[in-house]
Parts: C-alpha cells; structure tokens; sequence
C-alpha cells in the first residue's frame, strides 16, 4: 500500500503544476488592463504605473510570471491584492466558510443519496424505487441555480424554516444553501447506488451467501454494499473538488462571504493574483480528496494497487 500510495503522490505533482499554469495562463489572458481597472477615471501617473506593472512582474513573459509566482507559493506567498493585502489572509478568512458549506452539502449528499439508493435497490419496482427514481430525475433536471432560487423562496421566504442569506446562525444557516448545492449530486449518488447494488444483488457470490441462509440485511450490507460502493466512492471524491466550483453561485445567492463570493469579486476586479491563488487552493483541494479517493478505492478492491 506504502508503494502505491507514493505513486499516486508523485502522479499528483505534474498534473498540480499543468492545471495551476491553465489558470494562470487563462486569467492573465482575459482582456483589458488590470491597472486601468484598478485607477477607474482617475489618471495615474506614467511612474506609478510602471512601478505597479514593475511589482507584479506584468511585463514579464508568461513562463517568467509563473515561474516567479510559483516560486512565491512554495514559500507560502500567494501574492498581494493592488491594495497591499496579502491573498494569504484573503484565503484564510474565507475559506472556513466555504469549507463549512462544501461539508454540508457532501454530508447531505453521501447521507440521502446512499439511504434512497439502498431503499431503491432493495425494494426494486416497488413504490419507494418510483419514488426514488421519479425525484432523482426532478432534481437532476434542476439547474443548481434554479434550485437556489426555489429553495430559497419556498423554505425561506415562505415556510420561514431557513435563514435566506448570510452565516448569522451558525452551522444552521449553511443547511439551506449546502442543501441546494447538493440537489443535482445526491439524485446522482442515489441513482449510482440504485444501479451498482442492484447489479451486485444479482451476482454469484450474493446468491451463494443467499442460499446458505444468511441474513438478507447481512447479505446486502456486509456482502453486495462493499463492492457497490466503490463507484460510489470515485463520484463522491470527484464531486467534493468541483463542489468547491459551485460555491461561486451559491455563496453568490446566500451572500455568504467565502471564497466563492470573492472569486467573483476579484474576476470584475480584474485581481489576477487573487483569482490565481484562490483556484490553486481549490486545485490542491481536489488532488487531495483525490488521493484518498484512490487510497479508498485501493483498500475496498485490493486488485487496483497491484495494477
């Protein structure tokens, strides 16, 4: 396990490096001048915007930009904001709020999904699989920006059950926003549950455990669930990194201040050196929740590692 847990991690290094340089290449890249953003109709002077241009290596080739930035964040400097404020503070005020809404909305979906996917799968053509089924299309064909905006109006504005914007209520007031977050992905876990539980229901090694008079309970929780969750697994890891990706819409909804909301600030803002260092901790994120994915996968089918 040592030796595949090691291969994976070096994987990990050349696809961390190509994908952070996309994002960079892709901000630097949008039109317009960052320093004209930044001054507005002011006029500046022909020194100060060198000197901008000068401190944010602006007129530097692009390998020569990276190259310098990524030197900076192995020593722990995201860089500045055209204010002065280091990105660093930036990421460590905001993110514990979108960390708290991505765990929200993953507990919502691993939980729901993987209970309407077991109720489905063993009560196969019967009312609760209808129901299953009927539901996890609705929520499927649901924008996730839709479903903010009805979740918001029905069990916010209406019912009075949830606060409609902000964090003032603590863990409480991330269920409503973590709940719209997760509509599209538990339809889909349910659905993957469903599918893979049903197919391992019908195998061999089930019918044989079956015929040997265990338990059914035991027959599909200690037996068909194992093999069933290894799918599972694989979409719950991905889902988690690009999760991160849709609390730009969400916190955008609910007003919540995480890095989401500030992601979208800083694109009008045109604050390169903002959205770059944001991204990247959203790439480390998913090369994270990644490995244990795969160190998971590896341990629930003991066949991976030795390919």
């Amino acid at each position: 396990m040592a030796r595949y847990i090691i291969r994976r991690l070096l994987q990990f290094i050349p696809v961390t490096l190509i994908a952070t340089f996309i994002v960079f290449a892709l901000v630097f890249a949008i039109p317009g001048d960052p320093i004209r953003a930044l001054a507005g109709d002011r006029p500046l002077a022909p020194h100060i915007v060198e000197a901008i241009r000068a401190r944010y290596n602006l007129d530097d080739p692009l390998l020569v930009q990276y190259a310098k930035w990524l030197a900076n964040v192995f020593q722990g400097d995201f860089g500045t904001t055209f204010q002065g404020r280091p990105v660093s503070d930036i990421i460590a005020q905001r993110f514990p709020v979108t960390l708290r809404l991505a765990i929200v909305a993953f507990i919502i979906q691993a939980v729901i999904g993987v209970l309407a996917g077991i109720l489905a799968a063993v009560r196969q053509k019967g009312f609760v699989d209808s129901l299953v089924q009927v539901s996890t299309v609705v929520l499927v064909a649901i924008p996730t920006l839709a479903m903010a905006f009805i979740m918001q109006v029905v069990f916010g504005l209406q019912l009075g059950w949830f606060p409609i914007a902000g964090i003032n209520q603590g863990w409480y007031s991330y269920l409503l926003p973590g709940a719209a977050l997760a509509s599209v992905s538990t339809a889909m876990v349910a659905r993957l549950v469903r599918t893979s539980l049903i197919e391992n229901l019908r195998a061999d090694y089930v019918r044989t455990a079956t015929a040997k008079g265990m338990k059914r309970s035991r027959v599909v929780g200690r037996h068909a669930m194992r093999n069933s969750l290894i799918p599972v697994v694989t979409f719950l890891g991905a889902d988690l990194g690009s999760m991160l990706g849709g609390t730009i819409i969400i916190e955008g909804i609910f007003n919540m201040p995480g890095l989401g909301g500030e992601v979208f600030r800083a694109v009008r803002a045109q604050e390169g050196t903002v959205v770059v260092g944001i991204v990247t901790l959203f790439i480390l994120f998913f090369v994270v929740i990644n490995l244990i994915v795969d160190i998971l996968y590896a341990y629930l089918d003991p066949r991976i590692r030795y390919e």
